[in-house]
């Protein structure tokens, strides 16, 4: 198996940036051709990725499914992608994804989310039906968090909320420090890997603090932390694959069985001693089972 880093490395080969205006805000996306079979009949395949990171952060997956055309966006107000013009909550999201997509002309694309990326993907699904199939990695289901998580998440609201009231530049300073920046890779990383530690380190470092400015910062992680998914996956009647991970600190893996059962549609496969960087812990391991996935008639 590829490691995520060899991975990533594969699809910043091919890699093209491309973007679009969407209500005069700019959206900044790459485009992985399909190198395996024929481009121009390949299916479309949009990543959308989790809470403070950018499409670098699903890269290993770009790198993985070369069978697909990916498209893999910065969610406004993230990497180099402009804010939106009203509030970063998940209608506001959901609002501009059906955007993106009409802007695209992608009909019935099949789509992969990570995280907060889930929360967005379902909550666009249940109210518009515009994907195939649909991948939710690490789906934030909720669940009942306590001890020093419990704590942790508590802190970061509190810390956030503050950096968004104090004047900015001193806001931006609070959220782009490498102390809270390493804090998170430390907490959210299970391998015990030295040198997988070190690059999600470096990954999280360069990338993570791409974002507009702190009150982007606080207003998504409000629509990352006070939603779930639960509501909407009623409403999603696709064929959906659930991949939880063993140790995910954000989203109990009970959580996720829990609310599979209440979909019509859904098959959940568990990564054991992995946490929420699925992406970046078992990229390969996620590829493989994605792929049957999406080759099941």
């Amino acid at each position: 198996m590829k490691s995520s880093a060899e991975l990533t490395a594969a699809a910043r080969d091919r890699a093209e940036a491309r973007s679009v205006s969407i209500d005069g805000v700019n959206t900044n996306y790459w485009f992985y051709p399909a190198t395996t079979g024929d481009t121009q009949k390949a299916e479309t395949l949009v990543l959308v990725h989790g809470y403070r990171g950018d499409h670098h952060g699903l890269e290993s997956f770009a790198g993985g499914l070369t069978d697909y055309n990916v498209i893999a966006p910065d969610l406004p107000g993230f990497g180099t992608s402009e804010p939106l013009r009203v509030e970063h909550s998940l209608d506001s999201y959901s609002i501009w994804f059906k955007a993106f997509l009409e802007q695209l002309e992608l009909k019935n694309p099949l789509v992969v989310g990570h995280s907060f990326g889930t929360l967005v993907v379902s909550s666009t699904e249940a109210k518009l039906g515009l994907f195939s199939k649909i991948v939710l990695v690490n789906p934030v289901a909720g669940g009942r968090i306590v001890g020093i998580s419990k704590v942790l998440l508590e802190f970061v609201k509190f810390y956030y909320w503050l950096a968004h009231v104090v004047p900015e530049v001193i806001g931006n300073k609070m959220t782009k420090t490498y102390l809270l920046v390493d804090s998170m890779s430390a907490y959210t990383t299970k391998s015990k890997d030295k040198a997988l530690r070190k690059w999600i380190k470096l990954q999280h470092r360069t990338h993570f603090n791409s974002f507009a400015n702190s009150q982007v910062v606080w207003e998504a992680y409000l629509a990352a932390t006070e939603n779930v998914v639960i509501p909407f996956v009623k409403e999603i009647h696709k064929p959906v694959l659930l991949i939880a991970a063993e140790l995910d600190e954000i989203t109990p893996v009970s959580a996720v069985y829990d609310f599979a059962r209440t979909m019509d549609n859904a098959q959940v496969h568990e990564i054991k001693g992995c946490g929420h960087l699925v992406h970046y812990e078992a990229a390969s391991e996620a590829i493989e089972v994605i792929k049957e996935f999406f080759a099941k008639k």
